[in-house]
């Protein structure tokens, strides 16, 4: 299904995205985590990732196709999260993915600009999403795009903890923060 709106550059052209998508965003998770770690080879646990969130349309992601060949070459997926200082709806980017020989025609830009069309359908708050510190082309584009610093999210390694003997593998839960 095409998407109307948001005008894309000639030779490009929208698609709404569906549960079918879910390899295609597979793919968008692990290109753009991989650019960031580049000595990372297991991405084996984006399925637990795509198992837990990913599901449209309550968790929407759209598509950017190469007009002649239907090719993917841009993805925003989003989800709804509560902002825990003000416990106000905000929107939370999951992916934002370009391939990199399309970048700089402005397909970024209109993936973010579709969100915050969505958003304000949704009547969200504001958008909010995670970049690493050293990806600095995608910090400079979001500052580009008027987003600010809200906070810091800090990363400390530990150790590995061994597992309470009395506690079965299967048993032990971990917890992630989004």
């Amino acid at each position: 299904m095409a998407e109307q709106g948001i005008p894309l550059p000639v030779g490009y052209r929208w698609r709404i995205g569906s549960a079918w998508d879910r390899p295609w965003v597979r793919r968008g998770l692990q290109a753009t985590l991989q650019e960031s770690f580049p000595e990372q080879s297991n991405w084996d646990h984006l399925e637990e990732t795509l198992d837990r969130l990913f599901d449209p349309p309550r968790t929407p992601c759209w598509w950017i196709l190469k007009e002649e060949t239907a090719e993917p070459v841009g993805c925003v997926w989003a989800g709804i999260s509560t902002d825990q200082a003000t416990h106000r709806r905000v929107a939370y980017i999951f992916l934002l993915w370009v391939d990199p020989a399309h970048r700089r025609q402005g397909l970024g830009r209109a993936l973010m600009q579709q969100v915050e069309r969505w958003g304000s359908q949704q009547q969200l708050a504001a958008i909010t999403l995670q970049v690493y510190h050293h990806n600095q082309a995608a910090l400079h584009f979001y500052q580009q795009a008027h987003f600010a610093v809200q906070g810091y999210w800090l990363y400390k390694p530990l150790s590995p903890a061994p597992i309470d003997a009395h506690v079965e593998e299967h048993e032990y839960k971990g917890h992630e923060v989004l």
